[in-house]
């Protein structure tokens, strides 16, 4: 009942022992329904039945599906035994048909096919074979099957759901072989990944493809916005990633990259706004121009998967060569000494039922996506929910992280809503991926990161429906999740509070804003702002669930025991497990916050500031590091909340270090309005726009970080019981000073670098502060080489006095220092 242990309490009934296998495999292919009859013979009772249990232990097939193909060399292949006994090979799980026909086409625009090919059945599985001039055809699937939502029998012409290329826009599929010479780059077989020392090395810069040269004049005209932008080595953008990997930065995150409803492939159809820079930064008119042009969009974030194997072809100068232009991608950012996340999106599809884009369900209906107990489609996503609890939509997940790390060099994935999955999904994915090895699959699979949304809501919450993957129940996975903690602690409030609550790093109780001195916290600013402490604090460890440190009461606790909005904090077993970010696509970038939250007496050079001791807090902690991309550069998107359609004018990114895409207009109404008469005047105010100095002063710090975070290993410890014995805070307890957290790092006998002591003072009030502590007394430290020859005349200023034990740190800073020895 591991899978459906909501049926727990139901009656378990069972056919008639002499029933035949058979009876019950054709009945599968019809309508099925249950009744009850009472004794007098009228009828009690009658429902549908959800048969995916059943298909998943008639049908299930461990084998490969999709396009298959032999590479037979000298060797005849009529006498290969399996799939080797042809040159192409088409095999579609499709148990509930009666009848497939494969349908070939010499062309992706031909109306009508130039053969029609019987398929043959066996234990579910569809197959055609056929001889070498199949290649780089296209395809469709005609699937005669039962639907009960039309209470018929239909023939649904479809995609293939196991797609490894496709027509424009996905009309047809494509028979195209992945190690063929003309989908590769040059050099491509011999490319590998940037070395990873551990998992614990980690760190992740979340990019979006097209945000990332859309708007870089350093890049050739036909390049901004597609994958080929990568391979651009003397662009800005790129010049730019090889700076943050030469700092220590380990891997960019792509978001959604795979083959998606919301962008025409076609780009003669886009529409794309032009001139909006001579409106004022509060106009209306931005937002308005780029609501008109979301009719026939360039730009989405890609949330919305049709073809999970297959790249997406509006990121590609030809879509026709999308398997080779997202191979150079990867080959570029792999050759700018960075690692490669792809964001996967496998709790929801863009559609469902016998709707367009609907390949799943038209080749088993019913099957692929979640439904309650009455039989509806669950929608928790916002869109047609997945069900990873049935066997087969759990190899189709397996089979593309598998395909993605082995043909295209993937060295990460991240889950999007990872709680919609089970643990039992996670364990099978991981033994999947662990089992690459670089000689027989040219990728080491032991060094691929999995992360993801472990937060608990909707159709899976609280386990009702399984063991969900949420962060609690991803206790000792070795899996990434996203620590909202740390991040509301960071900036105070949540997503779901109002957007002007301030928190560590935006002034609380140090710098108040009149809203906060209008709005407090019912047990008062400063509880409040020493509660994030308490978050913060954790989240450093690598929000340990077990760590035990004193708290801000002054009680010893563990992580699991600081209570954050009812939940434990800590909820990991190692500290690769919390995934601490301050800033991600979603909601307002960690620059919007700031400006939202800060008091309106901050001047802009106090804005950075702030951003930069955010930074810092994800920085310098344990665990894995996150960072929306540009966010080193104060990145804004003129506070849009949900920017997921708000097209380039909003996401753009300003590389060369002029602009923050700060003042470009009100952003979009359908998102946002309500919020209008908190931004316009921020918006309006050129007093809050960053200068070119600004956005300097915020690249070089975020630089000098990564440049700290990867000088010591105490900075990336693996285990808890390291994380434990050598790391402690200072500044604890009732009677501590509220805006600081004083963090001590030790190796105690350790091998973790040249530095024996670590003290990081993050200084988040608008004062300098004098700290002393006994801890400190006699030890050797010294500002830390990176920060002695800081681009910030306030970081350098930052002292120790061993013989007191005292550091002192000017406002708004984070400051490390370090020693050699004991």
């Amino acid at each position: 009942m591991l899978r459906y242990p909501q049926l727990s309490s139901y009656t378990v009934l069972q056919l008639p022992a002499n029933t035949p296998l058979s009876t019950l495999q054709t009945a599968l292919e019809g309508q099925l329904a249950f009744s009850a009859i009472g004794s007098n013979g009228t009828l009690q009772y009658a429902t549908g039945i959800q048969f995916a249990g059943v298909l998943d232990d008639l049908y299930y097939y461990p084998g490969k599906l999709g396009v298959v193909f032999h590479h037979w060399d000298d060797k005849n292949w009529r006498d290969w035994p399996d799939d080797e006994d042809c040159a192409v090979k088409l095999k579609l799980w499709a148990p509930t048909a009666q009848t497939v026909f494969l349908q070939l086409f010499d062309h992706e625009s031909d109306t009508s096919p130039s053969a029609v090919v019987p398929m043959h059945e066996h234990d579910g599985v569809w197959v055609a074979k056929g001889d070498p001039s199949w290649k780089d055809k296209y395809y469709l699937y005609s699937v005669k099957v039962w639907v009960s939502a039309d209470g018929a029998v239909d023939t649904n012409v479809t995609s293939d759901p196991y797609s490894i290329d496709i027509a424009l826009n996905g009309t047809k599929s494509r028979i195209t072989d992945l190690d063929s010479d003309k989908t590769k780059p040059a050099g491509w077989d011999e490319e590998t990944s940037p070395q990873l020392r551990s998992v614990s090395d980690m760190s992740i810069y979340e990019l979006h493809i097209r945000d990332f040269s859309v708007n870089d004049l350093t890049v050739p005209l036909a390049h901004r916005g597609m994958y080929e932008a990568f391979e651009d080595h003397g662009s800005d953008g790129m010049k730019h990633l090889r700076s943050l990997a030469e700092s220590g930065l380990k891997a960019v995150h792509i978001l959604p990259s795979f083959h998606f409803a919301s962008v025409n492939e076609d780009k003669s159809k886009w529409i794309i706004p032009s001139g909006l820079g001579e409106f004022p930064p509060d106009g209306q008119q931005q937002q308005a121009a780029v609501t008109a042009s979301q009719t026939s969009p360039a730009y989405n974030w890609g949330y919305d998967p049709v073809h999970y194997m297959t790249p997406e072809g509006s990121y590609a100068i030809d879509p026709d060569n999308r398997v080779r232009e997202y191979r150079v991608m990867v080959d570029g950012l792999h050759k700018a000494g960075l690692r490669v996340v792809q964001d996967v999106v496998f709790n929801h599809t863009n559609a469902s039922g016998e709707g367009p884009n609907s390949n799943l369900d038209e080749v088993v209906p019913n099957y692929y996506h979640r439904l309650d107990a009455n039989g509806n489609l669950e929608t928790g996503s916002c869109c047609p929910d997945t069900a990873s609890e049935h066997r087969m939509m759990e190899k189709l997940i397996i089979d593309t992280l598998v395909l993605n790390a082995r043909d295209y060099k993937i060295d990460g994935f991240r889950f999007d809503i990872l709680s919609f999955m089970f643990t039992y999904n996670v364990q099978a994915i991981q033994q999947a991926l662990q089992a690459l090895n670089p000689e027989k699959d040219g990728v080491d699979g032991s060094k691929i990161y999995l992360y993801g949304e472990g937060f608990n809501f909707g159709d899976t919450a609280n386990n009702q429906i399984g063991p969900n993957a949420s962060q609690i129940n991803l206790y000792g996975f070795g899996v990434g999740t996203f620590n909202d903690r740390i991040r509301d602690g960071i900036h105070g409030g949540s997503p779901f509070t109002d957007e002007r609550v301030q928190g560590f790093a935006t002034g609380l109780f140090t710098d108040p804003s009149d809203y906060t001195n209008s709005n407090p916290p019912l047990n008062g600013q400063q509880n409040q702002l020493l509660q994030y402490s308490d978050w913060i604090d954790v989240g450093l460890t690598g929000n340990l669930r077990d760590y035990s440190f004193i708290d801000s009461a002054g009680a010893t606790v563990t992580g699991a025991q600081v209570l954050y909005n009812g939940q434990p904090t800590g909820y990991t077993r190692s500290p690769i497990e919390a995934v601490n970010y301050a800033s991600v696509h979603d909601n307002q970038d960690l620059f919007d916050k700031v400006q939202l939250k800060s008091s309106y007496n901050d001047n802009i050079a106090t804005r950075a500031r702030r951003q930069v001791i955010g930074m810092s807090l994800v920085t310098l902690g344990e665990g894995i590091p996150f960072f929306q991309a540009g966010d080193d550069l104060l990145r804004s998107k003129d506070m849009d909340q949900n920017s997921y359609n708000s097209g380039d004018w909003f996401n753009k990114i300003d590389w060369s270090g002029k602009t923050a895409n700060w003042g470009i207009g009100l952003p979009i109404a359908s998102q946002n309005q309500a919020q209008w008469p908190i931004m316009m005047p921020l918006l309006s105010n050129s007093a809050y726009t960053p200068l070119p100095a600004n956005i300097a002063y915020s690249k070089a710090a975020f630089s000098e970080l990564l440049r700290i975070r990867y000088s010591s290993e105490l900075f990336r410890m693996p285990t808890f019981e390291e994380v434990q014995r050598n790391l402690t805070f200072l500044n604890t307890g009732s009677n501590q000073t509220p805006g600081l957290i004083v963090m001590k790092l030790d190796a105690n006998g350790g091998s973790y670098g040249i530095y024996k002591h670590i003290v990081v003072v993050f200084n988040a009030t608008n004062a300098s502060v004098t700290f002393t502590n006994t801890h400190l007394q006699g030890l050797g430290l010294h500002l830390h080489p990176v920060q002695r020859s800081s681009s910030d005349p306030a970081t350098r200023q930052s002292t120790f006095n061993s013989k007191e034990g005292t550091v002192i740190v000017p406002a708004l800073t984070t400051a490390v220092f370090v020693a050699e020895s004991e």
